[in-house]
């Protein structure tokens, strides 16, 4: 099995491009997915209260939008987030590849955070999705779910793509339609799994 990470910035296209990946066999690893799922863990809940107060919990359950909102209000919150969460994210993480490893194919994480959080290191191949800035604010403000104020914020607390771009070992080019996204992914493709 060869494990590839995906990381890019808010609206690079990199679930798009893990979407392609799902489409030609990889199994995907979604780490928001996954970070959601392990916001409902009680333990992880009594953290969060202890770190960003009781008012983030609603009806027993973690208000996404309200933990937001504070945890994308600065660095130092964001990064606490972040240390609660993605040490869950990376244990799920760990234990699906060591379910895959005796088999064939390409086991992909698609996260924004893969330099910052350290996992990078758990990977075969790290890609990097890049675009300007200027279509990722583009494409984010089409999703609706984030004005640009926000986006611009979360941009902020972001690695620096030029940043990425030197981490990555493999980078990939985004900035043109989605035909030639799909092009590209495909030839990844062909060339992790040696066709």
């Amino acid at each position: 099995m060869v494990t590839i990470g995906i990381t890019g910035g808010l609206g690079s296209g990199k679930s798009t491009a893990c979407q392609r990946l799902k489409e030609k066999g990889a199994v995907i690893f979604d780490a928001d997915s996954i970070a959601k799922q392990v916001l409902q863990n009680n333990l992880v809940q009594e953290q969060l209260v202890d770190v960003f107060g009781a008012d983030i919990i609603q009806d027993n359950t973690v208000n996404t939008s309200k933990l937001a909102k504070i945890a994308f209000s600065s660095e130092d919150s964001q990064s606490a987030l972040n240390n609660i969460v993605h040490p869950h994210v990376i244990e799920q993480f760990e234990k699906m590849r060591d379910e895959l490893a005796d088999k064939d194919g390409l086991f992909v994480m698609d996260a924004p955070l893969i330099f910052e959080s350290g996992i990078d290191a758990h990977f075969d191949h790290t890609v990097l999705i890049y675009s300007t800035m200027k279509l990722r604010i583009n494409r984010a403000m089409k999703r609706g779910n984030l004005s640009r104020e926000q986006i611009l914020r979360r941009m902020d607390f972001q690695m620096p793509e030029e940043e990425k771009r030197g981490l990555a070992s493999i980078v990939i080019e985004n900035n043109g339609s989605l035909e030639h996204l799909y092009d590209e992914i495909d030839k990844l493709f062909a060339r992790l799994m040696g066709e």
